[in-house]
């Protein structure tokens, strides 16, 4: 009955959050908390009316309190860094993230941990003391992100030849932006190889999509020029 009640109360939370347009993510966090507060409320009272005189082990419950506290420390350190994290919002539900040592679409911020969805659908859960303790990467906060393709081609090609090949493959790809307009440059010089990367931009939600295209536009785009990649390395042993 007790349990039934507090999933009750957090269902009404959420919803009055939601009317009142307030942010989910700190709606859910509240929610959590007060479901573990009316729990707590109701073993109590049901101690009480089982006739068990709790106050009468005041001692005993502080004791017991204070081994708790000392055993769950690391949880302790989770819970204020959940508080940390819906305060200061780093990230929000739905946001694309790395953090923690871990990457993937956050489901949700909880008490003591942070649910990530990864590409892959897995299921990662991550303390959220790991998260405030490290780097976060927030994929999803600015509007756009870059797309990256590097190409490795020979050196026998021009510059010039192969900058106005790639330039042509974001035109195949109606998932990018035309503000930043895409740019190829050269980043790696080698001895009969050089390094040239296409680079455009699109919204952030449509990145991956935006990149498996491009990759391949800007292959078929060399193939149609005639670009030659460069040649393999051969190794003579010396027996």
């Amino acid at each position: 009955m007790g349990a039934w009640i507090a999933k009750i109360i957090r269902s009404l939370v959420l919803r009055l959050m939601a009317k009142r347009g307030m942010d989910q993510t700190f709606a859910v966090y509240l929610a959590n908390i007060l479901h573990g507060v009316v729990m707590l409320l109701v073993i109590i009272t049901t101690l009480g009316q089982l006739g068990i005189p709790t106050t009468q082990f005041a001692a005993l419950i502080a004791a017991a309190g204070l081994a708790i506290g000392l055993a769950l420390q690391g949880n302790l350190s989770n819970f204020a860094s959940g508080f940390l994290l819906v305060f200061f919002r780093p990230f929000k539900r739905g946001d694309y993230l790395t953090a923690g040592g871990a990457e993937g679409t956050v489901e949700e911020i909880g008490i003591f941990t942070t649910p990530l969805t990864s590409l892959d659908n897995k299921r990662l859960i991550v303390p959220n003391a790991a998260i405030t303790a490290g780097n976060i990467t927030n994929f999803s906060t600015n509007p756009k992100r870059l797309v990256a393709v590097p190409c490795t081609v020979a050196a026998s090609n021009p510059p010039a030849k192969v900058r106005a090949s790639l330039l042509r493959a974001p035109a195949e790809n109606p998932g990018l932006t035309t503000d930043p307009a895409p740019v190829a440059v050269i980043t790696h010089l080698g001895e009969d190889k050089y390094t040239i990367e296409l680079r455009a931009w699109c919204p952030a939600e449509k990145y991956w999509d935006a990149l498996f295209t491009l990759n391949e536009a800007a292959k078929a785009a060399l193939d149609r020029d005639g670009i030659a990649g460069p040649m393999p390395i051969m190794k003579v042993l010396q027996g």
